[in-house]
């Protein structure tokens, strides 16, 4: 049990970089502490294909773990977030700055029903998810749990398909500001994003469905870029 607590830590901390993991949930019997950390977080969607693709990460990571367990953090990153840090940045982000227009959006469509949802079912998880992630989505109810491993699925689709693919185009942040314009979005929905910390729940949740909506709302040709930046970032 002291390695899948560690592996729950981990993808907890996960969320907050923004890779919004989902733990896996099955015990390996004959495995040691470690490699039940480490098994977790290859079944989870997303990040295990990034692992499994890089096997330098997996053993990284290995030792991180077992470093871990062997004389945890006391203060600052985990030794294994510090890795899973570097397989987002080196890999993760990479790969869906690569995907197609289809596989991002797409992903974008999944966090729009998956925001939709809590908006009515859980404000406080959807402010959570608005600031970066759930970090407890297995706390969330059963169509919050499917609607969020549906989103780590549409996403994990947008990763495979960018995976040895070219750069495509992605939007500055100013040309982002002009997209949700074209959107329909006013002054004072600029002026809640950029005080967005200070949103309640409902505004919170407000905001983020009204951006995870607007790529219906652009000309075919902005859509996939406008997902990309989101999906990416």
């Amino acid at each position: 049990m002291k390695g899948r607590k560690l592996a729950i830590s981990i993808v907890i901390a996960l969320v907050a970089l923004g890779l919004i993991a989902f733990a896996g949930t099955t015990l390996y019997g004959q495995l040691n502490p470690t490699e039940k950390a480490l098994a977790a977080l290859r079944d989870t969607p997303l990040i295990g294909p990034a692992i499994a693709d890089h096997p330098d990460m997996k053993e990284r990571l290995r030792e991180a773990i077992r470093q871990e367990l062997s004389e945890p953090t006391t203060s600052g990153p985990s030794r294994p977030m510090q890795v899973v840090g570097e397989l987002r940045r080196e890999v993760i982000v990479p790969a869906l700055l690569k995907a197609d227009d289809a596989s991002v959006i797409a992903a974008m469509a999944a966090r729009v029903e998956l925001v939709r949802h809590l908006q009515k079912a859980n404000p406080p998880a959807c402010r959570e998810f608005s600031m970066g992630g759930i970090a407890r989505p297995d706390q969330l109810d059963a169509e919050g749990q499917r609607l969020f491993r549906n989103m780590l699925v549409t996403t994990e689709a947008a990763y495979r398909a960018g995976r040895g693919g070219t750069t495509q185009s992605t939007p500055s942040r100013e040309q982002i500001s002009d997209m949700l314009r074209h959107a329909g979005f006013t002054k004072p929905d600029f002026d809640k994003l950029d005080n967005f910390v200070t949103l309640s729940n409902d505004v919170s949740c407000e905001m983020e469905l009204k951006v995870d909506s607007a790529p219906p709302l652009l000309p075919a040709d902005e859509q996939g870029p406008f997902s990309r930046f989101f999906v990416a970032r």
